[in-house]
């Protein structure tokens, strides 16, 4: 039985606590991500297959290794970086043309995730918002997801 837990009103599932979001998108990431490609930020699990870059207080993920991936994978990264478009620029001139930005970030709709609640993360988007600006980078089509029940939401955008 899933154990519940409530944070300032709100009722959530305890699996939250336990970190590691990128196990609940996963097996969607690997709809998008073929090929060569890296994990920013990955923490203490990488996307099978891909090169971890560990993104600690954002050093490597403005420096990424190599010239050319068929994708970039980032879980829960990006709220926790002082530049985030300036990641995310970088990254785009990381990838091959038709490579695949996959993002995975924390719905602004878990309160605890909030800048403003937890000091790591510096930044909150609703998905409409990323999606905008991922597209205002250049990317297109842009694929997005809304909040799921890990209270978070994937953004895919495809290098021109």
């Amino acid at each position: 039985m899933i154990e519940l837990y409530e944070y300032k009103g709100g009722i959530y599932p305890d699996y939250l606590k336990r970190g590691n979001a990128m196990r609940f998108i996963e097996p969607f990431a690997f709809q998008f991500c073929h090929g060569e490609g890296l994990d920013v930020g990955a923490g203490r699990s990488c996307l099978p297959g891909a090169q971890s870059v560990e993104a600690t207080k954002g050093g490597d993920a403005y420096n990424l290794p190599g010239s050319s991936w068929d994708y970039i994978f980032s879980s829960h990264c990006l709220e926790h970086l002082a530049d985030p478009v300036k990641a995310l620029e970088h990254w785009k001139l990381k990838l091959k043309p038709g490579g695949t930005l996959f993002l995975y970030l924390p719905h602004p709709s878990m309160c605890y995730w909030l800048p403003q609640s937890c000091r790591k993360h510096l930044h909150s988007w609703e998905p409409a918002q990323m999606v905008r600006l991922v597209e205002d980078l250049g990317f297109a089509p842009v694929l997005h997801s809304e909040r799921d029940l890990a209270w978070s939401f994937a953004v895919v955008g495809f290098k021109a």
